[in-house]
């Protein structure tokens, strides 16, 4: 079994959740993406979200959420991606990079739209009363 570690932000608004589609993909993912060998998961949130969407992350403000495992979407039935889950405010304007193909609000259509981690994630979220599903 082949283990992606990733990293991601819960940025929530008007119960619903923040959430990207990268060109080329046809699911919407929490924004985040791999942690670089030798990287700390903090740092990594960081350095995707500024390329992701253009705003900084306050570092002082990062706060573990939770940990999800689920099948990694777009890969063979061996590969799982580990998601490292982090609530922080930011500065700036939220715009999508050249990566990212879309930005949608996600709530109750989650199912839809999402990766099986984002889908996790959510339900997560759901069950702590931040959003409603």
């Amino acid at each position: 079994m082949d283990l992606i570690k990733s990293v991601a932000w819960f940025h929530i608004e008007n119960d619903k959740i923040l959430c990207v589609r990268t060109k080329g993909k046809d699911k919407f993912y929490i924004p985040g993406g791999k942690i670089d060998q030798g990287e700390r998961a903090e740092d990594a949130l960081v350095r995707e979200i500024r390329e992701e969407l253009n705003i900084s992350l306050n570092a002082e403000s990062l706060s573990p959420a939770v940990k999800v495992i689920a099948a990694a979407h777009g890969f063979d039935d061996n590969v799982q991606v580990e998601m490292q889950c982090f609530f922080a405010t930011h500065r700036g304007s939220i715009s999508a990079n050249s990566e990212i193909e879309e930005i949608k609000w996600v709530g109750s259509n989650y199912l839809q739209y999402c990766a099986p981690a984002a889908q996790k994630a959510i339900e997560f979220l759901a069950a702590e009363q931040k959003i409603r599903i």
